[in-house]
């Protein structure tokens, strides 16, 4: 007998294979990203010129894909953008299966007045264009949700498709004779739908699946393309008239809706497009190969696998494909309620990954360990310039007391560990104030005194003056030594102290170092330019940090730290600076990198940034991280508004604040991450408490004085502010425990 011969079911065999490869890709996509999906390129060398991006496919080396309008690796982006999409899509798709499964059963088996009124809503629902369905429901929930705003308005009327296909199976199978059997023998209809009508539609629900993930990831595209995706379509407004939509993590959904840069160049969206188009093409074969597969044309018998000889098909068909039939017909109740668990598993996880932010709490650091135990020790708050102090005010501080200062002030204020507050003033004094606004002590200066006094662990007392000159008090105002630390220049901030009792200041544009005892150690050149910021010690004390320069703090040898090519420096003021968390950072443009030496190998442990395009004009003028582990952006230009962006572990933003005072400063990083920005207008100087993730500050105050801030200090309960005509203190009425 000649044995009847099929096609080969080319459609199952090309989908499982598209399929196989979008799973593959969601699952170790990431593994395989040769750039970070996040670094931004703003310039790059391409045949030996310096262009901006865009960059076109297969002319960068590294960047095969080219990149985005940020310089993003468009091949590293899609490799991490497949497994968010992939799990939003497989949720929905599940939830819309179980509603159409349902609902459909249950409208194929009512009969009558109640099936007719089924009946026209079901094509009520058929009748709804699915994205004007999906865009009423994600508005309804509101995008910010996640992934339960799109489970919402892609399953508002999703399941109709499927409930259609399960209704009409339904009404075939009830009038089967096995039904009417068992309806003889007394059976409720929940037990004939349960027991006989699911069991004959399982069969369908692999294929109904495909063709349901298939559809949702179609539309997921279409919402993307107008600015709804997973984790964005959320606007951030500029100015008065003018937002911008905040663009997150790698996804799809998010990548189509900002691929279109020019309508002339549709490069990247054809790219990101065509990902979306493989796994559309792909699910929808799959769910076409699994319909000929149970059709009854494939079912009647003959040879399935005409690449394989008899024998070797008959081994196959005995031993693997029966026995894996026979289990799954024989665990379907287990494995529905397997893959319901599975589904519900991925959407809470794609759903914390979406929402969560780790929580702000102050970490034990080696700065907060270190041996400076004073309130606030240097210009900075500490040597490794900071900013963050491990105290908040959470209510508004109101003025306690001031100390005027008739000839001006100079510099910034130190607070000593028992509270006593150390300032300088322009007639050439260091002062000393207790915390009840009286002067404990006055010494007299040589010179004006520049920045804050440093206070190291034995209670001595250093200022830098404007000629360059150190000098040393002990904490009664008894000078101890003067030495003059530059070549004749001035010095342009105050001096940091280490926990040696080294010290280390800014003169223009070098670093100069001196003992414990006044002895010069070194001086090295780190700087191309006028710079008036401190020094900061590294976490650990082995290095200075000033700017783009790194330097051995025990030799003042200058360290070959490349930590991006040359070409990527253009234009990003490149910046090194410790975190209060205890990590070596560096600051490239709008992007944070987190790094520490292994032995002699240069390690990198975090890479962090923002879609800042639109919303701020220049460069970062600070930055920080806190204990926490919170980064922070500050951005200002004199006569222009400041804005405050925070962004969590995983580089999403969770603050943005726009301060309209002209060029305020940050006084203080409070202990949760909070902001105190202090700004003069006209005749009083405004100061706010701003947290991250806030639209208004915790408070505001005002100081009514004429003359300009020079800078505060944050302490428990108090905020010290010195203005050019004196020093202000301003307490909290909710005292810190």
């Amino acid at each position: 007998m000649m044995i009847q011969r099929k096609k080969i079911n080319w459609p199952l065999l090309i989908g499982a294979i598209l399929v196989g490869f979008m799973l593959f890709l969601a699952a170790f996509g990431p593994s395989f990203a040769p750039q970070n999906p996040m670094k931004e390129n703003y310039t790059l060398k391409v045949d030996g010129k310096i262009r901006v991006p865009p960059y076109p496919a297969f002319e960068v080396p590294g960047y095969y894909l080219g990149t985005d309008r940020y310089g993003r690796d468009l091949f590293s982006r899609i490799l991490w953008a497949v497994r968010p999409t992939m799990i939003m899509v497989i949720s929905v798709a599940g939830v819309r299966l179980i509603l159409g499964l349902i609902l459909g059963m249950v409208i194929g088996w009512s009969e009558g007045r109640k099936s007719r009124f089924l009946e026209s809503l079901l094509s009520t629902a058929l009748s709804i264009p699915i994205l004007i369905a999906a865009l009423i429901g994600i508005f309804m929930i509101g995008v910010d949700r996640g992934l339960w705003a799109f489970i919402f308005g892609l399953g508002l009327t999703g399941w109709a498709e499927t409930a259609r296909m399960v209704s009409e199976q339904t009404r075939m199978i009830k009038t089967q004779t096995f039904v009417e059997a068992a309806r003889a023998l007394g059976a409720s209809d929940r037990r004939i739908l349960s027991s006989h009508v699911l069991r004959q539609i399982m069969s369908l629900l692999w294929m109904l699946l495909a063709f349901e993930i298939s559809s949702t990831l179609l539309v997921s595209a279409e919402l993307g393309f107008l600015g709804y995706y997973i984790g964005g379509g959320i606007w951030v407004e500029i100015s008065d008239f003018n937002a911008v939509n905040v663009e997150g993590l790698p996804e799809l959904g998010q990548m189509i809706s900002s691929s279109l840069i020019k309508i002339t160049d549709p490069s990247t969206l054809i790219i990101v497009g065509s990902v979306i188009g493989i796994g559309v093409l792909g699910f929808n074969l799959l769910g076409e190969g699994l319909r000929r597969r149970l059709s009854q044309e494939w079912l009647r018998g003959g040879r399935r696998f005409r690449f394989l000889t008899e024998t070797a098909e008959e081994w196959l068909e005995e031993n693997v494909l029966r026995p894996v039939l026979f289990w799954m017909e024989s665990h379907r109740t287990a494995l529905g309620i397997a893959s319901v668990i599975l589904i519900i598993l991925l959407g809470s996880w794609l759903t914390f990954k979406s929402l969560y932010v780790k929580p702000l709490i102050a970490a034990e650091t080696p700065i907060a360990n270190s041996a400076l135990k004073h309130l606030w020790a240097a210009d900075r708050s500490d040597a490794s310039g900071t900013m963050w102090v491990p105290v908040s005010l959470d209510s508004a501080p109101q003025l306690l007391w001031t100390v005027p200062l008739a000839n001006g002030a100079a510099g910034r204020p130190s607070v000593k560990a028992d509270g006593t507050i150390i300032i300088s003033s322009r007639d050439k004094k260091l002062m000393a104030v207790k915390p009840d606004g009286t002067i404990l002590w006055e010494a007299p200066l040589d010179e004006i005194a520049i920045g804050s006094p440093a206070l190291d662990s034995n209670g001595r007392i250093i200022v830098a003056d404007v000629k360059g000159s150190v000098t040393a008090f002990d904490e009664n105002g008894n000078r101890l030594w003067r030495t003059l630390a530059s070549t004749g220049r001035e010095a342009t901030s105050g001096p940091i102290v280490d926990a040696k009792g080294n010290i280390y200041l800014t003169v223009v544009d070098t670093v100069a170092a001196l003992s414990p005892d006044g002895v010069v150690l070194w001086r090295t050149q780190a700087a191309e330019t006028y710079l008036e910021e401190p020094p900061r010690l590294s976490p650990d004390q082995s290095m200075i940090f000033l700017k783009n320069s790194a330097i051995e703090a025990s030799t003042g040898a200058l360290k070959k730290i490349e930590l991006a090519p040359p070409q990527e420096l253009l234009f990003t003021d490149p910046s090194f600076f410790s975190g209060a968390n205890g990590v070596n950072y560096y600051r490239l443009g709008h992007e944070i990198i987190g790094w520490h030496f292994e032995g002699a190998e240069l390690k990198i442990d975090s890479r962090q940034t923002w879609v800042h395009e639109g919303t701020v004009l220049l460069l970062p003028y600070d930055q920080g991280v806190t204990a926490g582990g919170l980064t922070w952006f500050y951005y200002t230009m004199f006569g222009a508004e400041t804005r405050m962006i925070w962004l969590d572990a995983e580089s999403r933003v969770i603050g943005n604040y726009s301060f309209r005072n002209p060029n305020p400063k940050v006084i203080a990083i409070g202990n949760n991450g909070e902001a105190i920005l202090c700004g003069s207008v006209t005749v009083r100087v405004n100061c706010i408490n701003i947290p991250p993730g806030v639209d208004d500050p915790t408070w505001e105050i005002s100081i009514e004085s004429p003359t300009l801030l020079l800078g505060g200090a944050m302490v428990p309960d108090r905020l010290y502010l010195l203005l050019e005509d004196g020093l202000y203190a301003l307490e909290s009425q909710e005292k810190q425990p």
